[in-house]
């Protein structure tokens, strides 16, 4: 599976989280494993690394990459914010480390049929998981336009939400289900207008649809609450955003548990991509790295 391992920010995220032998670690987002294999040759065969993923595509190629760690690791096909049970089944009460990659992986990118981009022809699904819940061509059938307003506007901070949602609406009063990513795609051209802007519109109505369904602030909320439960004293959690509404997320969480005396911020701003990482991966350009440590 093609572009799954391709880690964004690895060595500032090595050398914030300062990796040991024997420490527990987990990848709360391990993906096709990228992040994990460097993390893992830091451990030196000690300690252990769980890595947890929605997609069950993503534990097959990961298991593939990390074979050769053996016992050292356990993978999970699961939400990250099921963690502490993971744990509890692992016979693990508290961990050292924690980090979070966000977003979309390049292979869920690159793969129609998975129904992520608008670039790519294939059914209209975006689940980061295809066996839960229902795609989002099947619930936008249902969503009144109100409803796929505060969506786009909510999720994808879209200035043309309003003629998006009636357009999609007009449709269906039409008898058409949009149920194909470039069926969408055509759609929010239209509705913008044929210039570059529909493009940046297109992208954030299917970051905005793909939020939704997978419901991944929410996710991303318990998922933080979850990990700073099991963060021994002196460790350390790790997040790697990739858009504005994950990273105030982050980032008000940290200045929450600070100002708690639970947690002390170690990155006064966010931690960016080098201008090199972003030429050799251009997908990398808007990610962002906070990291904190359990007081």
């Amino acid at each position: 599976m093609e572009g799954f391992h391709r880690p964004v920010l690895l060595k500032e995220l090595l050398e914030l989280l300062e990796i040991a032998p024997g420490m527990i670690v987990v990848d709360a987002t391990v993906g096709g494993g990228g992040h994990a294999e460097a993390v893992l040759e830091k451990m030196r065969g000690e300690g252990k690394l769980i890595g947890i993923d929605r997609d069950p595509e993503a534990i097959q190629a990961s298991q593939e990459l990390l074979k050769k760690f053996g016992e050292t690791v356990a993978l999970i096909s699961g939400r990250f914010s099921a963690l502490p049970l993971y744990l509890k089944q692992l016979g693990i009460s508290k961990v050292n480390r924690i980090y979070f990659d966000l977003g979309v992986s390049s292979h869920q990118l690159e793969c129609g049929e998975r129904g992520f981009s608008y670039k790519r022809n294939g059914p209209l699904d975006m689940r980061m998981n295809p066996n839960e819940g229902k795609p989002v061509g099947e619930l936008i059938k249902n969503l009144e336009q109100a409803e796929l307003e505060r969506i786009f506007q909510e999720y994808g901070e879209e200035r043309f939400s309003n003629r998006v949602a009636r357009a999609i609406i007009r449709e269906r009063k039409r008898g058409r289900n949009l149920d194909r990513t470039l069926e969408l795609a055509e759609l929010v051209k239209n509705a913008v207008g044929g210039s570059g802007a529909w493009v940046r519109s297109a992208t954030r109505v299917f970051q905005a649809l793909r939020i939704y369904v997978n419901q991944e602030l929410e996710e991303l909320r318990e998922g933080l609450r979850a990990g700073l439960e099991v963060l021994a004293s002196g460790g350390r959690i790790a997040v790697i955003s990739y858009h504005s509404l994950e990273d105030r997320v982050v980032k008000n969480f940290y200045r929450e548990k600070r100002t708690a005396g639970i947690l002390r911020v170690l990155t006064k701003k966010p931690v960016i991509p080098s201008r090199v990482e972003v030429l050799n991966n251009p997908r990398s350009r808007s990610a962002k790295l906070r990291v904190a440590e359990r007081i």
